[in-house]
């Protein structure tokens, strides 16, 4: 008995992977359906695999409060999360750490807000907003409702001089608008660009330029499988062919090197904000 235990503790230890550490759990900010999540991020996936010779596996949480959550709990390995869901997790865990900042077509490694309108609506300015419905996506969305709250401070318009409702995700923000629930929308201005019913929405303004998302450690994180990760992040420079194979589905063009200090800006608004 003693002889078959000790078979036991050396195969675990000479062989790990039996146990699941060879696994990289890698979690996503659920902006979008989960259908559309796994088709966009599979082929990263696919090459972090490759890289890290690990398996990767996505996970997707139902909302932006649950990613939190298990992103601070290490509930995965390594997420991909817009900037203030990052700065809240960087709070609460100080080993996060940023890997790499994506980087958008037409728009690099910034990412900005827009105020939305019905083309035919008489609104002409967010500036107009007050005693008007407003959607927004989610209060963790950085380029949905937190840049927006921050301009709307800087006009002088408060939280309570608007109605204020929540989307959940990015494109219902343009449907809410669309569908006359509500006055005047809020979102990232790269999702209002890939509306098919853009032609029937106007822009009314857009906020500063914040940090775009970051793919970010966890405190599950091993430090060597993170230095792999970036690595291979870090060599799909934007517009390459490599990092068009792997990136186009995700709408993204590339990953560039970056660090804590490139969020203050995000944590400057959402303080302004209210919500850090």
């Amino acid at each position: 008995m003693r002889k078959l235990f000790l078979i036991g503790v050396m195969a675990f230890i000479l062989f790990p992977a039996v146990a699941g550490s060879s696994e990289i759990r890698f979690g996503l900010l659920p902006r979008l359906p989960e259908k559309e999540l796994v088709s966009m991020f599979t082929p990263l996936a696919k090459y972090l695999e490759k890289e890290t010779g690990s398996k990767v596996t996505l996970v997707i949480p139902k909302d932006f409060d649950t990613y939190t959550k298990q992103a601070i709990a290490g509930d995965f390995d390594i997420g991909f999360t817009n900037p203030f869901i990052y700065v809240k997790i960087r709070k609460a865990v100080s080993q996060t750490e940023p890997l790499a900042l994506a980087a958008e077509p037409g728009v690099g490694a910034k990412l900005k807000g827009v105020f939305i309108a019905l083309k035919e609506s008489p609104l002409k300015s967010f500036k107009e907003a007050k005693g008007k419905k407003v959607s927004f996506v989610d209060p963790g969305s950085a380029a949905g409702y937190i840049a927006q709250m921050l301009e709307l401070q800087k006009a002088g318009i408060k939280k309570e001089d608007i109605q204020i409702s929540f989307a959940g995700k990015p494109p219902k923000v343009g449907e809410a608008v669309r569908d006359g629930k509500a006055d005047l929308g809020g979102l990232p201005e790269s999702v209002f660009k890939r509306l098919n019913f853009e032609y029937m929405l106007k822009v009314v303004g857009k906020t500063e330029d914040l940090p775009n998302w970051a793919l970010h450690s966890t405190v599950k994180t091993n430090p060597a499988a993170a230095a792999k990760i970036r690595e291979a992040l870090l060599k799909l420079k934007p517009k390459t062919a490599e990092a068009d194979r792997v990136l186009q589905e995700a709408n993204l063009e590339g990953f560039l090197a970056t660090s804590d200090k490139d969020f203050d800006l995000m944590r400057k608004a959402a303080e302004a904000a209210g919500v850090y």
